[in-house]
């Protein structure tokens, strides 16, 4: 119920957004490079759109390092114990 009011919410908060800037804008870039006038609002959302494909994959790529992190240590957990009981069974057997 929460998630759909505040869905909702920001749902208004961005048609009144776009709503409100309308107007042409043309981007310059560098090398004296100029964008097609698009509104100002879809420039908005184009590039929340693009920071939110980004983000998401650098959590994705963040991930996979930290699993084969994970992976590592715990193999070297494994052989830590297989030794710790090697060691363990040559110290009872005099």
């Amino acid at each position: 119920m929460v998630r759909g009011v505040v869905f909702f919410l920001f749902l208004l908060i961005g048609v009144g957004f776009a709503i409100l800037n309308d107007q042409p804008v043309s981007l310059k870039y560098y090398f004296g490079w100029t964008s097609p006038p698009w509104p100002l609002f879809l420039w908005a959302f184009l590039f929340l759109f693009l920071g939110l494909i980004l983000s998401a994959a650098w959590a994705f790529f963040a991930k996979i390092g930290l699993h084969s992190q994970i992976r590592l240590r715990r193999r070297t957990v494994a052989e830590l114990e297989r030794e710790r009981d090697r060691l363990g069974e040559r110290g009872k057997n005099p």
